[in-house]
């Protein structure tokens, strides 16, 4: 493949030396030896090999000069919009879909053919029928805009992974926020006694493996005390005293405390089941093709995408679709080219333009908000409580929104309250110079930390800051860099944007876990005073009251505003009505699990 995409750089340099980017009535072409060594850097042997690889992919015809003094002539067999058109297509068929973009990118006055590249390409996604016509295979294809960072259920850190991991893997029970309770999942029953300090837990018979071997409670024991040993998620198991398999279906845990939350941490994607084999393998061959009992196992993790194959014998049922394949995006796609059938992430910026026709719009508000933690750990203005009210005074929030394009509303904490319209939040630059003055500021610069897909609300949060004298230096990071401890330690601010798949286990996740911002960002003395709040929290087996004491947490946070909250997103998907089933989980998702095909016609090509 790097050989065939060398030729085609080839053919466009020579195209643009010869006949440039607007086409001409011209056929053929002078050219000697020399000039291409030029444009080549390159040797006489050279030119020949790459003249006859050129040829050989029927791109140029060559008319070598006879005599003396006569020179060769090249005549180019394809047009320079229709090669470039006709090679992206050509990378993107073999899964070269970040090639097609930067061969692309690489002509970028060529804007027309990435348009109709782009609409060529909506066409390639949605459902697809693979093989024979009476054994034909559902997959589903969707572009994707990031790598997941890990599979790893205790390495857990973005929702996008989060969500990859429920569709292959599976959790004791799980949580159904529609019904605001907790369903059977892996345990089919459990039980604790009267202080909700000693938990058991009964195992389905009969749970596989995708490799073949029965769940069992030495799995479950394997990988409890594998999340609290030393990983970022370890917070959820702090409370475990011991686990211990009673037999083979059977699980006892001992707390050293009260805890009625134990159940719904033991939902978390975090708390995922894996195998105690782990497969025959080391961890690192493991986590490369992992294997879980979730209704889909990986096949395929390349750096173009992901293949899912469907867990034909799922204790849950089989799923309608046979296969997923997420294609890995290149992120700078332009906003008015966006493809239809992107995902749905809080925290991705991208916004798809008006569908149209016969393809049906799904809404939904993100759970889970954009916010700034500020960094009381490390010296610096943002110490102060005057100059941190200050800056949540300067931003307008309704203002951010319109800025930026992207729909939401402003947000009043972490998740939305009521009628999230009514957030409304008036900015006071007045009031936020007096506090500015109060602080003692001296004008040195504040370091904020922001991931690329939050370029547009870092540049306006630091524009708003440059209205009352506070310049802001942003430094984006990929999602390697921003799950880091180092990364949030280094930061005065950082710009998150948070997505709960479960309110009350990811607001504890934000303030306990490792790796998290906020945690890192956390006063000592505010820090110690939410552990309190915490045991509380697993102390009551009343919902109203552990939301109550969240509650305080989130008043507190607000009060001496190290936390400024921003936007809650809506976001927004189109499918055609051939895809059925696509619902739209807490995590910005879609489940695979429940998606099927009617009998309609293949969804035609997104209009332009």
């Amino acid at each position: 493949m790097k050989c065939v995409m060398l030729s085609a750089e080839r053919y466009m340099a020579l195209i643009n030396h010869f006949v440039g980017p607007a086409p001409r009535e011209q056929e053929e072409y002078e050219v000697a030896l020399e000039e291409l060594t030029r444009l080549f850097h390159c040797t006489e042997r050279n030119v020949k090999l790459i003249v006859r690889r050129l040829q050989d992919e029927h791109w140029i015809e060559w008319l070598p000069g006879r005599g003396r003094g006569n020179k060769s002539k090249i005549r180019f067999l394809v047009k320079r919009d229709l090669f470039l058109l006709e090679y992206a297509k050509r990378l993107t068929e073999k899964g070269e879909y970040r090639s097609a973009f930067e061969f692309l990118y690489q002509h970028e006055e060529d804007r027309a053919v990435l348009d109709q590249f782009l609409q060529w390409l909506n066409g390639q996604f949605g459902m697809e029928k693979v093989g024979a016509e009476t054994q034909a295979k559902d997959v589903f294809r969707l572009p994707v805009y990031r790598a997941p960072l890990t599979l790893d259920p205790s390495k857990l850190y973005f929702g996008f992974d989060s969500h990859l991991v429920r569709q292959c893997f599976d959790r004791l029970m799980e949580y159904d926020s529609d019904q605001q309770r907790i369903k059977p999942m892996l345990a089919h029953h459990w039980e604790s006694d009267d202080t909700g300090s000693l938990w058991t837990f009964y195992l389905r018979k009969g749970v596989l493996f995708h490799h073949g071997k029965v769940l069992t409670a030495e799995d479950v024991v394997y990988t409890l005390e594998r999340l609290r040993n030393g990983t970022m998620n370890a917070w959820m198991m702090e409370t475990m005293e011991t686990v211990t398999a009673i037999d083979s279906r059977t699980v006892r845990i001992a707390l050293r405390q009260p805890n009625w939350l134990f159940p719904r941490l033991l939902c978390s994607s975090c708390a995922s089941i894996i195998p105690s084999d782990l497969n025959g393998l080391d961890e690192s061959s493991f986590w490369r093709l992992p294997s879980g009992t979730g209704p889909f196992r990986i096949t395929h993790w390349g750096s173009n995408g992901i293949e899912l194959e469907v867990h034909t014998r799922y204790f849950l049922g089989r799923p309608y679709l046979d296969g997923v394949k997420l294609i890995f995006m290149p992120e700078n796609i332009p906003n008015l080219s966006r493809l239809k059938w992107e995902q749905l992430i809080a925290n991705d910026a991208r916004v798809p333009a008006d569908a149209g026709g016969d393809w049906q719009r799904i809404e939904t508000l993100s759970q889970g908000c954009s916010l700034i933690s500020w960094n009381r750990n490390k010296g610096g203005p943002q110490e102060s409580l005057s100059f941190r009210q200050a800056v949540n005074l300067i931003i307008d929030r309704s203002d951010l929104i319109r800025s930026t394009g992207r729909p939401g509303y402003p947000a009043r904490g972490f998740l939305p309250m009521g009628e999230a319209a009514l957030g409304y939040r008036r900015p006071d630059p007045e009031a936020a110079k007096q506090l500015l003055a109060q602080s003692g500021y001296d004008g040195s610069p504040i370091r904020l930390i922001a991931s690329e897909a939050e370029r547009d609300e870092a540049e306006w949060i630091a524009s708003q800051c440059a209205s009352i004298g506070i310049p802001v230096e942003i430094r984006y990071g990929d999602r390697g860099m921003l799950s880091r401890i180092e990364t949030a330690q280094e930061a005065d601010a950082q710009l998150i944007c948070l997505v709960f798949a479960d309110d009350e286990i990811c607001e504890l996740e934000s303030l306990l876990q490792q790796n998290s911002v906020i945690f890192q960002h956390l006063a000592p003395g505010l820090r110690r005073w939410i552990d309190q709040v915490v045991n509380d929290i697993y102390a009551s087996p009343s919902k109203e009251k552990r939301r109550a004491l969240l509650e305080q947490i989130e008043i507190r946070l607000q009060e001496e505003a190290q936390i400024l909250f921003l936007v809650h997103r809506q976001l927004n998907t189109y499918v055609h009505p051939s895809v059925r089933g696509i619902v739209i989980n807490n995590l910005g998702w879609m489940d695979f699990k429940n998606i099927w095909l009617t009998t309609a016609e293949k969804p035609d090509a997104a209009p332009a």
